[in-house]
């Protein structure tokens, strides 16, 4: 048994103690009927119903890109692939470098390379696997630090320009960063449309796009379209965001002990825990951290947001291979950021703001 299946193994026990959980609520509470154990896992109920519910918002951002897949990398493959293949990169850098894996990074990377590379979003686990032999559609991939650096030179020249952009002129950037989103969320949206039209009606209002239910000469269990990807992140995320709320109520003293470490306050700290799932329960506490702690949740999260949420749910649905190198990954990318945040904000600034965030709350 492979590290991967032993992260799902554990991701379903807590799914069963969340589903027990919401049984028994039903019937006055886990801790009626398993005492101290009982009231150790109440709640966790909810967040079996959080991980189910989450299929709805999923398929909003998810589908309508991954339908747009193939228009996408027709119309931009003639100026994306000349470009990254200059640099030494693979084309299905360019998907990464915009889109996170779930919403439509993955698909439109595999429709920019022509086969089914690396997940975009686990860039960083490579490093985990780069002395190993991966197995993708049979062909065996070898994972040097030159062939990660390579494909990463795209991703690291947008990142420093968007740096620099908002250190200079970070009005403008934001503005850019608006605009941008608007544009996606039409662009998702127009996406769903024309897929649901196509599936419905059978007309094609977008050429070239593609089914988001199985399709004639699909192969189940090789071929998973959008609606069923969906299904199957939703099931992961019915054990993993219980998972999430139990491992955070039962380590709290040692999980707030990071807090002190990284001289923030214990919301910042508990945000922190829960970006892992879902960073918008985060944003949400963000008025009751102090300033430290709101720049190294910040640059935790870009890295590590969902790494045990919505992006471990898609690589276990896509390439259950990836599960172990993409958690790592996000994690290692987590903890850069975290101390190149420190050196950002002294521990002065911390102390000065903690009382009034302490005070807030």
């Amino acid at each position: 048994m492979g590290i991967n299946e032993i992260i799902m193994y554990i991701m379903m026990f807590f799914m069963l103690i969340a589903a027990v959980d919401r049984i028994l609520s039903q019937f006055g509470g886990s801790a009626r009927f398993l005492g101290k154990f009982g009231k150790s896992i109440e709640g966790s109920g909810g967040q079996f119903e959080e991980g189910f519910m989450a299929m709805g918002a999923l398929g909003l951002a998810m589908v309508g890109m991954t339908a747009l897949a193939p228009v996408l990398a027709h119309v931009l493959g003639p100026v994306i692939i000349p470009v990254y293949e200059m640099l030494g990169a693979n084309p299905s850098m360019f998907a990464g470098t915009l889109l996170a894996c779930d919403m439509g990074g993955f698909f439109l990377a595999k429709e920019l390379a022509g086969i089914v590379t690396i997940p975009i979003g686990c860039i960083a686990g490579g490093l985990v696997a780069m002395y190993s032999g991966v197995q993708i559609n049979g062909q065996p991939v070898e994972f040097t630090f030159a062939l990660i650096l390579m494909n990463m030179i795209p991703v690291i020249i947008v990142a420093i320009l968007v740096a620099l952009g908002l250190k200079f002129i970070p009005e403008k950037m934001i503005n850019g960063f608006q605009i941008f989103a608007k544009f996606l969320v039409a662009l998702i949206t127009l996406g769903l449309a024309a897929a649901v039209v196509k599936f419905l009606l059978g007309w094609e209002l977008i050429p070239g796009l593609d089914p988001i239910f199985m399709a004639p000469g699909d192969k189940p269990g090789e071929v998973m379209r959008a609606i069923e990807v969906i299904g199957s992140i939703s099931c992961v995320l019915l054990g993993a965001y219980p998972m999430v709320l139990l491992l955070t109520r039962w380590f709290e003293k040692p999980l707030m002990s990071v807090g002190k470490v990284l001289n923030m306050n214990n919301i910042a700290a508990a945000g922190m825990v829960a970006t892992l799932a879902n960073n918008i329960p985060m944003f949400g506490m963000m008025k009751q951290m102090d300033t430290r702690g709101k720049v190294i949740n910040c640059a935790f999260a870009v890295s590590a947001a969902f790494a045990l949420g919505d992006h471990l749910g898609f690589a276990a649905a896509n390439m259950n291979a990836m599960i172990f190198p993409m958690i790592v990954g996000k994690l290692i990318g987590g903890v850069t950021a975290i101390g190149v945040a420190m050196m950002l904000v002294p521990k002065d600034d911390a102390t000065a703001t903690k009382t009034e965030a302490e005070a807030q709350s």
